[in-house]
């Protein structure tokens, strides 16, 4: 503005921000053009800092795969889901991180996974986001805790049915365990050899499988004796 008769001093009303999100914040501003001799007109307008961008991904998420402990492998998933709510950062404010996990997926025996979406959002509510997946899986085979123990009996001349039904249904006095789940006992007896008489032999393998159908085997014989003799 321009007077002609004198010259025009320009002041502004002009305190602070407001207090925005972040930094972000506006002024109106009254502009006020006076004259020398105190005559005074103004114009009014807003100063404005807005927040439309978001964060920034500086690390992606990262996949994890862990070995099952039978437990859910809680500690290593809290660890996971913590850490991966740690590589953005933002112009503007600080960056608060959230995650859609719900829960593992039931697998086989106490294994699952989660893929689950980290987002990252400023305090404007401008949000970006970083996938990865945490799988629990089991490569182990079952522990034999107690082999197989080979079993002799005397012949009874009808094959010592009883005898050999409990020593196969015992899996030869075997036992197993797994961390990860529970375990299946098989075996591969088809058979007592022929031997003389009622006699005979079978060597068999118990083998443990797990859940995830990781096995591991131990091997026993069961033989039928004649040890009868003639005075």
């Amino acid at each position: 503005m321009r007077d002609g008769r004198s010259g025009v001093r320009w002041t502004n009303n002009f305190t602070g921000l407001s207090d925005g999100c972040g930094a972000t914040g506006a002024a109106t501003v009254t502009f006020t053009a006076t004259d020398s001799c105190g005559n005074a007109t103004s114009t009014t307008a807003t100063f404005t800092i807005i927040d439309t961008i978001a964060p920034t991904i500086d690390t992606d998420a990262s996949d994890l795969t862990v070995a099952c402990d039978g437990q859910g492998n809680t500690a290593a998933l809290a660890a996971w889901l913590s850490s991966n709510g740690s590589g953005a950062s933002d112009v503007c404010s600080g960056v608060r991180w959230t995650n859609n996990f719900t829960g593992l997926s039931d697998g086989c025996g106490a294994t699952g996974a989660a893929t689950v979406t980290f987002t990252a959002t400023d305090s404007c509510g401008n949000a970006t986001s970083t996938t990865a997946t945490f799988t629990i899986i089991d490569t182990i085979a079952p522990t034999i805790d107690t082999d197989a123990s080979d079993l002799t009996v005397a012949c009874d001349g009808q094959g010592n049915t009883a005898a050999l039904a409990a020593w196969l249904a015992s899996n030869g006095g075997a036992s197993a365990s797994d961390v990860c789940s529970g375990v299946r006992w098989t075996n591969n007896f088809t058979g007592l050899s022929d031997g003389c008489g009622a006699t005979g032999a079978a060597t068999v393998t118990f083998t443990a499988t797990d859940s995830c159908g990781n096995a591991t085997s131990t091997t026993a014989t069961f033989t039928i004796i004649d040890k009868s003799h003639r005075r």
